[in-house]
């Protein structure tokens, strides 16, 4: 009650140097207990019941209880089916439960309700790209920004939205921004060192994968990829220590297992790279790279059946149809 506050501050500094007569000083308690009253009256007052609704669905939502969350959502919206922000409230909570095309609704008549939200525009963006609709993701971010342009994450979520466009330099400028506004958001040094990557700026991406592992040291992606261009430049210990640190954070992935038998190789340590290339295939059984590379190892190691083999499983995953590939070089590694 900063009026109450107020009050008592100014009497207090008041009377140190002046007397009232009788009279005067009984009129300013009168006055000082209605100022009191009227405090206590915005204490007692009872909280608004959408916000309260809004509340009961929130406490429910940070508790991980989803479905209580849901039915609060869907009992509140019924109550009061104008108000935007919980028809935003009942949307977040289908797009935690994986109801994508429900949450769309939600946030669509949240939209419709009020258009002046940015929050809106934000979620709807987070499921187009949930979706892979990075079009519709582009656009509703565009919009989410010219109200709020100074959202980071927004700025790194539109450049991820046009780098999945293979729109690589409006990409780069969007991860700039995020990081103009942001220097340690995660992810965001990670995603700039990927789109330079893909236009073959290795030295700018190992930069920017250095600076991400710094900041989110326990996010392996960095690691592999720093890996590979550090291979590739034929610096091989500190490649094998980069696929090393990235096997250690996620065993399950190929990659790092890949990358650290690709050195291996290179270093003629025979054994160990047999070893991480059978890792990389427990993770990814039809990947024809792994099974051509581990095929030429045989061949180094002299065991023409186990090459003929691997050449074999080649052949066969060569000869099934494949999806066309994104056009950014490991798309669907990112997070």
């Amino acid at each position: 009650m900063p009026a109450l506050r107020l009050t008592l501050s100014f009497s207090r500094t008041y009377h140190r140097g002046v007397r009232f007569p009788r009279k005067l000083l009984w009129l300013g308690r009168a006055l000082f207990l209605c100022v009191l009253c009227m405090g206590g009256v915005g204490l007692l007052r009872a909280q608004d019941p959408e916000d309260s609704l809004a509340d009961q669905i929130t406490a429910e939502l940070e508790a991980g209880r989803l479905d209580a969350a849901l039915d609060k959502a869907h009992s509140a919206v019924e109550q009061y089916p104008k108000a935007s922000h919980l028809q935003q409230l009942l949307g977040v909570v289908l797009f935690k439960k994986g109801l994508n095309e429900d949450a769309r609704t939600a946030f669509r008549h949240a939209l419709e309700l009020d258009p002046s939200v940015p929050q809106n525009y934000f979620d709807l963006a987070l499921v187009d790209l949930a979706e892979k609709r990075y079009p519709d993701a582009a656009q509703r971010l565009e919009t989410y920004l010219r109200l709020d342009p100074m959202n980071a994450q927004a700025h790194l979520l539109l450049g991820r939205a046009y780098h999945n466009q293979n729109q690589t330099a409006p990409a780069i400028e969007q991860f700039k921004k995020a990081l103009a506004l942001n220097s340690n958001l995660p992810l965001a040094h990670y995603h700039l060192g990927f789109a330079y990557q893909s236009t073959g700026n290795l030295p700018s991406a190992l930069e920017q994968y250095e600076l991400e592992m710094r900041i989110n040291p326990a996010f392996p992606n960095a690691h592999w990829l720093a890996g590979n261009i550090e291979l590739e430049q034929g610096k091989l210990p500190q490649a094998e220590k980069l696929f090393q640190e990235a096997v250690g954070l996620n065993p399950r992935a190929y990659q790092p297992h890949y990358g650290l038998a690709r050195t291996y190789a290179e270093q003629k340590q025979f054994p160990q790279a047999e070893a991480e290339f059978t890792a990389a295939l427990a993770a990814a059984p039809d990947n024809v790279e792994i099974h051509y590379a581990l095929a030429h190892l045989y061949q180094q190691m002299g065991n023409k059946d186990a090459a003929a083999h691997e050449f074999a499983v080649c052949a066969k995953l060569h000869s099934r149809q494949e999806e066309p590939l994104s056009g950014i070089a490991g798309a669907s590694l990112q997070p």
